[in-house]
């Protein structure tokens, strides 16, 4: 897999497109990623995308089969914490390890100037959670409240939170 970090010059109209298909979509095989019976609406938007890469907010990292994005992630740095969203592999490709090959990826860029990699994840999500722990994510015990109102979608179930879930670079 080739990976690239992306810029505003990049279309970004298909990492928006990947992004939502693999956190809201119901095609593909095993989708066990999907967070559509959990949340309806777009995980993200197009303005959101462009203004978190445009101000350096984010490094935005895709991986590329025959000129197309097929898998994405950002990282997010916060003093000695990376933050690792929009970890997003295109539907029709799960179940062979180009999540697994990406994120290794994203570790491999962090581990240059952090020395935890976080994520969050909605935790009514558990196979994404046990995705995590395998990969030697462990569970912080905090909890956050889902972004209401911040155009990733609206929750359909009550008390949707999410989890935060470490790993040592």
């Amino acid at each position: 897999m080739k990976y690239r970090q992306l810029s505003c010059q990049d279309n970004l109209d298909e990492i928006v497109e990947l992004v939502n298909a693999a956190y809201r979509g119901v095609n593909g095989p095993g989708r066990w990623t999907t967070e559509a019976h959990l949340v309806q609406g777009d995980r993200l938007q197009k303005v959101d995308l462009e203004r978190q890469v445009s101000s350096g907010e984010i490094a935005l990292y895709a991986g590329y089969r025959d000129a197309r994005p097929v898998c994405c992630i950002a990282l997010k740095r916060d003093g000695e914490v990376t933050e690792f969203g929009m970890f997003a592999v295109d539907p029709g490709l799960h179940g062979l390890g180009l999540g697994k090959q990406l994120l290794d990826m994203a570790e491999s860029k962090a581990r240059q100037y952090s020395g935890i990699f976080q994520v969050s994840v909605v935790t009514q999500n558990a196979d994404l959670i046990r995705f995590y722990e395998r990969r030697g994510y462990c569970r912080t015990g905090q909890t956050l409240a889902y972004p209401v109102g911040q155009r990733v979608g609206e929750p359909i179930i009550e008390d949707i939170s999410l989890t935060v879930l470490q790993k040592k670079a």
